[in-house]
């Protein structure tokens, strides 16, 4: 028996079953990313995508950072020399389709993490029932962006957060063209998302 076939129990038609295979494609993710990456980051690329087994995936992590290839700091993974030489290298073993989904579902990712950052949400339940949820966008030095809407359950106010991180400039910019009357500022979102 191959020691290096994987387990393969939750992985696509296509993803990865061998092991070398899944550690260049963490090479790969990480050397891409071009920033370190945290272990849920990692596993909500790969294993969001059905490419390689939650097990494997733990497994190569692990392997690569004993032997130095990629190390941890503080929750965060980060590629070292050797490893973006191994990416480098050993990138075209790994199938187009899984690179290219792997790089898009990660780019995502991180694009989602800095939309977090910057259109801010808190859920509170109110008193008497239901919930407010915040929204805010922030700069530096102040808010450019406050509103609570109240919402009659927690399910409802989650699905809200979750829309106001994507479209929060969206939501700001329609905002403020209605409340200075320049309907240009809000036609075009309300045509690309009303079709």
């Amino acid at each position: 028996m191959d020691n290096n076939i994987a387990f393969s129990a939750g992985v696509r038609f296509g993803g990865l079953t061998d092991r070398t295979e899944i550690k260049i494609l963490i090479c790969y993710l990480l050397t891409e990313a071009k920033q370190p990456l945290t272990e849920q980051q990692i596993i909500d690329t790969v294993i969001g995508q059905q490419l390689v087994n939650y097990f494997e995936l733990l497994d190569a992590l692990s392997h690569l950072t004993e032997q130095q290839i990629i190390s941890e700091t503080d929750g965060l993974y980060s590629i070292n020399d050797d490893g973006k030489e191994i990416s480098r290298q050993l990138e075209k073993v790994l199938p187009f389709s899984v690179r290219e989904r792997a790089y898009k579902a990660v780019i995502e990712i991180l694009q989602y993490e800095t939309l977090k950052r910057q259109n801010k949400t808190k859920i509170t339940a109110v008193d008497g029932g239901g919930y407010n949820l915040n929204c805010t966008i922030e700069d530096e030095n102040f808010v450019l962006f406050s509103c609570d809407i109240f919402m009659p359950n927690e399910k409802s106010a989650q699905l809200a957060q979750e829309s106001f991180i994507k479209y929060g400039q969206d939501i700001f910019k329609c905002v403020l063209g209605i409340t200075t009357e320049n309907p240009k500022m809000y036609k075009e979102f309300l045509e690309n998302n009303t079709k």
